[in-house]
């Protein structure tokens, strides 16, 4: 009996999904209808933004201002005649509604901008730890490593990602180089390409914005106990609801995993506490807040990989990461993040609303990690503990908007106007903590060090700000059901500044008004399929120059990016969207003078590609997600024979990512999903004198659902690299995000399995 007990602990289960709304037969992509513990406003004419119409077709609907996940957020949710959606037996991984952040929520069919969306079905069903985890199955996504596995970038289209300014949770800026968990999320959005005009200045890297679980509108519990190979178990225990008097929605998520990763005597604890709590002021206004604290400590996985510090020491070749001494036992991260989110969001009629947020996160890095140096082209190399890179960020920031409807002589128009911005804060050590002297080894017979303390840093000082504040105007003005133009402009006040250890100022930069515009013409020849010409040009604030340059912790004056782009999107059925797009775009490029040691600007990066996604079902018992990119980044006008016209380091020309879901509603409750990783080869140096080969990875799981006394019992066990290939993950040129003279890589991940028990209480 007290195993039968234990068995049943463990039986434990993520919340099941949802009921979503009813699928409409015909038009555009449906609405996801049902969201969990919204206020009045929010459920009243909820509608997957319907075509465009004249103002004698006029229909109003709320616009509401945060894009529902699909199916909703992660829990249950009266389901009316269609009873409680369960993601594990009918999974919907094509979502009808995006958020834009200033102009509100659009049907993603409609919308003129390359945009990915990972619903709530697709994280619960692949169980992903990171955001990292869930990003791997977009096609157009890279995840840049620097410090560790889970200090990256992720970026869109092969331009470099940056600190803050890609990254947004709910909306609101936050950091990006840290760790970000995957179970208080119920969907992930990415805009690929250009995006000043709605968030201000950004890279071309696009936005990734994590979207939060909010409260449900009726009471649910669940738990989960996962098992990741070698020996990592991990719990979570979700929960959410109302209180009797409806007046007050909460939502609690706590996760805790532990045990041996996938590498010998590596190490991985993660502890999660989030909390979500809504006060409905009234049918059509209500206050999100959110609170969370994330730890996570991981050590012994491999160190990243540096060479070209010399032009004649070339990226070796992959090796079996799961090799004892590529990295250290005790060697790693220790990443704390502390977040805080409040939102204010007011209808005034079925037409206009109202939003304003503000954020503030601590996010303290303690990076204690391995750098193996290559010193020549036969796998010898030597080993740096401890990174200099800046140990903690703050970050306060800020959204506003207003958004609305109305017609003008017989045309309508969407307009929005707001504002959104940011204050980072930087901090430093005073001395450095890197240890040089760790040791010396080779990449076929990796050695175990001994591991000394680490250098007094001295305490930390403030080393940097990094400051935006941008007021968004925009306008979707509608022809007739056919044709229309989005044009959206913001004007942005910038200012960064940096500081010695001694307090000195050692770079000061501001600009005041600067603009970033985005123009698109919209043809919908029928109500399935929507055209789009879109041109950009973006204000960037620029890059920062990295530990060991001369001009250490400098940000470099804004950069200005520009981008062209047309797509089709076919509504192929209400449950399946295609889409394609070709795109130009360009951005400054700056690096690390060799023989002056200055980071400034050397060129042009020019990204030329073009891609094609798919995702919802084939038919109802196969659903995809996924497709192809092709992207020529080159760097351009650089004045170096050597440098000029090549390939930019890590950008594959070709890569492609498929997820395929298969369950048949006559196997009751079982169900097999396969994917596919597969990416060409990357240029290794700006020289392209060497190349990562291209490689390609595939996954496999299966699972069952049951309803056990009127408990959804899930199991889901999956094989992600089932042929254990080796390969390298990310690719850096150094110069830019790493040490100076050295660019940087890190192995891919080798043959992991991962199961899941789980059950709705």
């Amino acid at each position: 009996m007290a195993a039968a007990g234990i068995l049943l602990a463990t039986l434990s289960s993520e919340v099941i999904d949802v009921a979503y709304a009813q699928q409409a037969p015909q038009g555009p992509l449906p609405p996801v209808t049902i969201e969990p513990a919204k206020s009045q406003a929010d459920r009243q004419g909820q509608s997957a933004a319907a075509k465009p119409t004249n103002a004698s077709k006029k229909k109003k609907r709320a616009a509401h201002r945060a894009a529902p996940p699909s199916p909703a957020a992660g829990g249950p949710a009266q389901a009316g005649a269609g009873g409680v959606h369960n993601a594990a037996t009918n999974p919907n991984y094509n979502s009808g509604i995006v958020n834009l952040g200033p102009l509100g929520n659009r049907s993603l069919l409609d919308t003129p901008l390359s945009m990915t969306v990972i619903s709530n079905d697709m994280l619960q069903n692949l169980q992903p730890k990171t955001v990292n985890d869930a990003l791997r199955y977009l096609p157009d996504v890279e995840i840049r490593n620097q410090q560790g596995y889970e200090v990256s970038r992720p970026q869109s289209r092969g331009f470099q990602g940056t600190v803050v300014q890609n990254t947004r949770l709910d909306g609101l800026s936050v950091i990006g180089t840290t760790a970000i968990p995957a179970e208080n999320l119920s969907g992930i959005q990415v805009l690929n390409g250009l995006a000043g005009s709605l968030y201000g200045p950004a890279t071309p890297a696009g936005v990734f914005n994590y979207v939060l679980k909010r409260p449900t509108d009726t009471p649910y519990a669940s738990y989960t106990q996962g098992f990741d190979s070698t020996s990592v178990f991990t719990e979570n225990v979700d929960v959410g609801g109302r209180t009797p008097d409806g007046k007050v929605g909460y939502r609690f998520n706590v996760v805790h995993g532990e045990g041996e990763s996938w590498a010998p005597e590596s190490a991985s604890n993660r502890t999660l506490a989030s909390s979500a709590l809504d006060f409905y002021l009234g049918d059509r206004t209500v206050i999100e807040t959110n609170l969370s604290h994330y730890e996570t400590n991981t050590t012994g996985l491999p160190g990243s990989i540096t060479y070209f510090s010399k032009t004649n020491i070339l990226l070796p070749a992959a090796v079996d990461p799961t090799k004892l001494g590529l990295g250290q036992p005790g060697a790693g991260t220790d990443l704390i993040t502390n977040t805080g989110l409040v939102k204010l969001k007011h209808e005034f009629n079925n037409d206009w609303n109202f939003e304003i947020g503000g954020l503030y996160q601590d996010a303290v890095r303690n990076l204690f990690g391995i750098t193996d140096s290559m010193t020549d082209n036969n796998g010898d190399y030597t080993v740096t503990k401890n990174f200099n890179a800046v140990p903690h960020f703050t970050i306060a920031s800020n959204t506003a908007s207003l958004n609305g409807k109305f017609d003008l002589f017989g045309f309508r128009n969407e307009v929005t106007i707001g504002t959104n911005g940011f204050f980072n804060g930087q901090y430093s050590y005073r001395n450095s903590i890197a240890i040089n002297n760790y040791g010396a080894s080779n990449l076929a017979d990796p050695t175990v060090f001994a591991n000394p303390p680490t250098p007094n840093n001295g305490g930390q000082f403030k080393s940097a700000i990094l400051q935006n504040q941008t007021i968004v105007t925009g306008d979707t003005f509608h022809f007739n059901d056919q044709w229309a133009v989005q044009s959206v402009v913001s004007t942005s006040f910038l200012h960064s500044e940096s500081w010695a250890a001694t307090g000195a100022v050692t770079s000061q930069q501001s600009a005041d008004g600067v603009v970033s515009p985005t123009v698109s013409l919209i043809y919908k020849p029928f109500d399935k399929i929507t055209t789009y010409a879109t041109w950009a040009n973006s204000v960037e604030q620029s890059d920062q120059a990295p530990a060991g340059t001369v001009n250490v912790n400098q940000f470099l004056a804004p950069y200005t990016d520009q981008e062209y782009e047309v797509g089709v999107k076919y509504a192929v059925t209400p449950r399946l969207l295609a889409t394609f797009a070709l795109f130009h775009m360009t951005r400054p490029f700056a690096e690390t003078n060799a023989v002056t040691n200055i980071f400034q600007v050397v060129g042009t990066q020019r990204n030329n590609g073009a891609e094609l996604f798919l995702q919802g079902d084939i038919y109802s018992d196969l659903t995809v997600f996924g497709g192809i990119s092709y992207i020529d980044a080159r760097l351009l006008d650089t004045g170096v024979a050597s440098t000029n016209g090549r390939l930019v380091v890590g950008v594959p020309l070709f890569k492609t990512d498929m997820l395929a879901d298969y369950h048949p509603a006559i196997w009751q409750g079982f169900a097999l999903t396969g994917g596919v990783h597969a990416e060409g080869e990357r240029a290794a140096t700006n020289f392209n004198n060497s190349f990562a080969p291209s490689y390609a990875t595939f996954d496999a799981g299966i699972r069952f659902t049951k309803t056990v006394d009127k408990h959804i019992v899930t199991a889901r066990f999956q094989v992600l690299n089932i042929g254990n290939t080796f390969y390298y993950s990310s690719i850096a040129d150094g110069n830019i995000v790493g040490s100076p003279g050295a660019n940087t890589a890190y192995l891919g991940t080798p043959r992991t399995y991962m199961l899941s028990l789980q059950m709705t209480l």
